[in-house]
This record gives structure tokens, C-alpha cells and sequence, in this order.
């Protein structure tokens, strides 16, 4: 993996010029880019998107979650979760959980 440091036809450059992320020995790669393929952002997180509720498709037998996913580089996506029925319960079982943790860490009563 390397960070394209010149492009072909800037200055004298006939070929991509990379060098490894933290820097290092730079090489190169044909001009014509076959050799170079983009390295996806990473995905951190995602959370629910406001102002938008979730869905149930009973012909489907599947629930529908929007959420926005967050990326290395600051950018964001919307998305769903598509959820089959088992799915839904286990979800619903865990955040009940959550929600139970979340009662006792208040120093309430669940």
C-alpha cells in the first residue's frame, strides 16, 4: 500500500511515484494506472439517522433501520439495517439489556 507522491506528466515523472503511508522508499507504478487499485476509507462507526424511524415490511418478514456510517476521513453514508424477524428479537433482547444497564448505572429501578 503507498500514498502517490507524483503523478505521470508532473514535471518529469513517467510513472505514479508512491511511498508507504508513514514515508519509507519510495517506487513506482506503470503510467497507465493498471497497477494501482484505491484503497477504501474505513468504516468507524454508525449510528441511528435522525428524523427517520424504522420500518416493518410484514410480506418481507423484515425490519428496516436507518443509520448513517462514519468513515476514517470524516465523510458519512445513510444506509438501513435490514433486520429478519430472529434478528429483531435478538436486537430487541440486547437493548433492552442496554437499557436495563443503562436504569441501574442512573440508580433507578428496571
Amino acid at each position: 500500500m503507498g500514498v502517490v507522491v507524483a503523478l505521470p506528466g508532473e514535471g518529469s515523472a513517467t510513472t505514479y511515484h508512491l511511498r508507504p503511508p508513514g514515508g519509507g522508499t519510495q517506487w513506482s507504478a506503470p503510467a497507465d494506472g493498471t497497477t494501482l487499485r484505491p484503497v477504501p476509507v474505513k468504516a468507524t462507526h454508525s449510528t441511528l439517522l435522525a428524523g427517520r424511524d424504522a420500518v416493518y415490511d410484514p410480506r418481507a418478514r423484515q425490519g428496516s433501520v436507518p443509520v448513517e456510517f462514519h468513515f476514517d476521513d470524516g465523510s458519512t453514508l445513510d444506509s438501513v439495517l435490514i433486520l429478519t424477524s430472529a434478528e429483531l428479537e435478538r436486537l430487541h433482547a440486547q437493548t433492552s439489556r442496554l437499557l436495563d444497564a443503562h436504569e441501574r448505572a442512573l440508580g433507578g429501578t428496571s
